[in-house]
């Protein structure tokens, strides 16, 4: 009678555990989707595609990872789909602090607080770059010829709220130089570049990239960079910590999920994405695209919103002030 009881308490406990296992499937059960707010062939684009690429060299996932570009709605369908996707963990967003600068100006209804971060994979410099002829040399004699002007030097950037606008704003503030430049938005980087070398502007606020790739043409060069400390692949060049300006807002980008979806889950992504950061491979890429790889987890990574988007509000004031003017 007692080892009968024993074995239907063993039957009883084996269904209970049985049960449990067939309610926590393994992550993940189909494809991930990692999704793009901007068209195919840029710095995003080329990024998610590595990482995906990388992901199935590991072999960090049972199933393929895919990337599907949305650009449309200037990201408001990437958000908005990824935001009413199943948190489950099978569809991502890889997108980065443009989330503060478009929220604080009201240009998209979305925040990085209706999301759940991953991690960070990348941080993409910015810069001031001229034509190659251009009379100054360093972001220091740039700010000297533009105070001893009576014309503002004219700048141009990405569209409103875009990061190569917002660090520029953050530039004047920094150098206490915002009546001395007249800002000029672009649709594309291309635009600008055509504009910058038919001399309809003077000088380009622009991702580092991109700045490389003009600078090994011989079309420009760059004044200086928007950060606190130089880079490998720019030896000599001027920095704007060099100016004595701290806490510079850098363009921090990354994956995200749907909000609610489980920290296991987020914690198994950001496992994967670490790896993917550290190899050997993606460090060498970011690098080749002037860009910086540096893995940061979430619970660290969002420290980093949160003091920029104290940043960026004040610059979304600026922004607002100036144009009622």
């Amino acid at each position: 009678m007692k080892s009968a009881l024993i074995c239907l308490m063993l039957l009883a406990a084996g269904a209970v555990f049985g049960s449990n296992a067939q309610a926590a499937p393994t992550f993940p059960e189909k494809e991930i989707t990692i999704i793009v707010p901007y068209s195919a062939g840029g710095e995003s684009d080329m990024t998610a595609r590595k990482i995906a690429e990388i992901a199935g060299k590991l072999q960090l996932f049972s199933q393929p990872v895919i990337v599907v570009n949305m650009p449309t709605a200037n990201t408001r369908d990437a958000l908005r789909h990824v935001a009413g996707s199943k948190p489950d963990g099978h569809t991502l967003l890889l997108h980065h602090t443009t989330f503060l600068s478009a929220h604080a100006l009201g240009t998209v209804p979305y925040s990085y607080k209706d999301f759940a971060m991953i991690g960070q994979s990348l941080i993409t410099p910015n810069c001031l770059i001229a034509r190659a002829d251009a009379p100054w040399k360093s972001g220091t004699e740039l700010l000297a010829a533009a105070a001893q002007s009576d014309k503002p030097i004219v700048v141009g950037t990405s569209t409103i709220g875009g990061y190569s606008h917002t660090i520029f704003e953050f530039f004047m503030n920094a150098t206490k130089s915002r009546d001395k430049f007249k800002t000029v938005f672009f649709g594309s980087t291309t635009e600008s570049a055509t504009a910058l070398q038919g001399g309809k502007i003077d000088i380009r606020s622009q991702p580092t990239g991109g700045a490389m790739n003009e600078v090994k043409a011989g079309d420009s060069k760059i004044l200086i960079l928007l950060t606190e400390k130089g880079m490998p692949q720019f030896p000599g060049v001027e920095t704007l910590g060099s100016l004595g300006v701290t806490n510079i807002p850098m363009q921090r980008q990354g994956l995200w999920a749907p909000k609610d979806t489980p920290p296991v889950v987020l914690d198994q992504l950001g496992a994967a994405l670490e790896k993917i950061v550290n190899s050997q491979e993606f460090q060498d890429f970011a690098a080749s695209k002037a860009m910086i790889a540096e893995f940061i987890p979430r619970d660290q990574w969002i420290k980093y919103y949160q003091a920029d988007e104290k940043v960026y509000d004040q610059i979304a004031a600026d922004i607002k002030k100036t144009a009622k003017k």
